[in-house]
């Protein structure tokens, strides 16, 4: 029995990497309804902290102190991955404007053959 199973499920890795690419209607449902459950438990759970700093304005003047803090000590970093990130969202941009414009001249060349 364990010899059949092993056989059905050996599968090249090729195959597999394309398999795992496109998802099933169900598995997008499925992962749609998670995502959401998760989105529902962290937003009440928010609210339940909130009213509970707003109960306790000291211990929100103590959070907002640790946070200034921890933001300036950290401040270059900060700013680093800032800057790091801002420029790989422009050479994300640009890159996605190139396919675009590939895609644009790939079909008016179809649509002139």
């Amino acid at each position: 029995m364990n010899q059949l199973s092993t056989a059905n499920y050996a599968t090249d890795v090729g195959q597999h990497k394309s398999a795992t690419a496109h998802s099933s209607r169900g598995e997008l449902v499925v992962k749609g309804v998670a995502t959401t459950m998760a989105a529902a438990l962290v937003i009440e759970t928010g609210k339940g902290v909130m009213t509970t700093l707003a109960k306790h304005p000291l211990l929100l003047l103590g959070l907002g102190i640790s946070a200034g803090f921890l933001t300036h000590k950290y401040r270059k970093e900060i700013i680093l991955i800032t800057s790091k990130t801002a420029s790989q969202s422009k050479d994300f941009v640009l890159r996605q404007q190139e396919n675009l414009k590939d895609l644009i001249a790939e079909s008016q060349e179809d649509t002139a053959k």
